[in-house]
């Protein structure tokens, strides 16, 4: 069974579901739902859906996807984001309510379902770039969004972790390994820890302290307190293999915090990555610090 027909399916109204089953999901990387207009399927092919939900579908999808209870959710509503078992992201709008510092949305109508894919084998060209003579390198995957820099820091892990190399993954949007509590629910490998639900600052504080990992993953890095985490690993000699938002080396320049690891030294190789839709990920251009960044 599918991750999208285990995970997913049971989340959702069952017009759409039995659309879905008729459909397929196979090469699909979102799922768009909005109040009054056909759902949309995008990806390697995009399709248009009979089931056109109402303001009361949409209400119903939220509660769905929050198990019934939407004070559980209070954070997720608050950022307008969530993550399901199976690592599918979802994105929502519609109107906000409550105080100026806590806003939460109270009235959905638009949701943007990101499928959680493995594509097992997809980071075999990273694999090269990553291995050594004396193990695994440190490395900073770049792109723009929806590139697929988790799908190939998953794969990565995974054969990190098939080559015997503890490792440890700071899951704070719970993409990388798709937790069902706590478990795992896509292959991350046989020697591999994840913290989930955890700021990543702090995640990567955490395990470096209690997990003695050889490498540690981590999806999305921003701001000073994420670089200082990985400044501190760094410093204790385990590698860290993250990725950030930027389309290139000199648009990664302009963000000052992360490109002050590349400078200090943190990541010996930076790795611009591109992918059309419905494609594995593709590398680009590699940097290696050898040859000056």
């Amino acid at each position: 069974m599918e991750n999208w027909e285990r995970y997913l399916l049971p989340l959702l109204p069952g017009d759409l579901t039995r659309e879905l089953r008729e459909t397929g999901l196979e090469g699909a990387e979102e799922l768009r739902i909005r109040v009054g207009r056909p759902t949309r399927i995008l990806g390697l092919r995009n399709f248009i859906l009979r089931w056109t939900p109402d303001a009361e579908d949409c209400r119903q999808v939220l509660l769905r996807l929050c198990r019934q209870s939407l004070y559980a959710y209070s954070e997720e509503l608050t950022a307008c984001y969530m993550t399901l078992p199976g690592g599918f992201r979802v994105g929502l709008t519609g109107r906000m309510a409550g105080t100026e510092t806590e806003p939460h949305l109270v009235a959905p109508m638009g949701f943007n379902i990101r499928l959680a894919r493995e594509i097992l084998g997809c980071a075999d060209g990273l694999m090269q770039v990553l291995w050594g003579m004396d193990g695994p390198k440190s490395a900073l995957l770049i792109s723009p969004p929806g590139a697929g820099k988790t799908t190939l820091l998953r794969d990565a892990a995974r054969q990190l972790s098939e080559r015997g190399i503890t490792v440890c993954i700071a899951d704070e949007r719970r993409e990388l390994a798709g937790c069902d509590a706590g478990v795992p629910t896509l292959d991350v490998g046989p020697c591999t820890d994840v913290l989930e639900g955890c700021k990543k600052a702090k995640a990567l504080k955490l395990l470096l302290r209690g997990m003695a990992p050889q490498v540690l993953v981590t999806d999305e890095l921003a701001g000073e307190e994420d670089a200082r985490a990985v400044l501190d690993a760094s410093g204790c000699g385990v590698r860290v293999v993250a990725s950030a938002h930027a389309a290139s080396l000199e648009e990664l320049r302009r963000r000052p915090e992360i490109y002050a690891l590349v400078e200090a030294g943190c990541f010996e190789r930076v790795i611009a990555l591109r992918r059309a839709a419905g494609s594995a990920p593709k590398l680009e251009t590699v940097y290696r610090a050898e040859e000056g960044l």
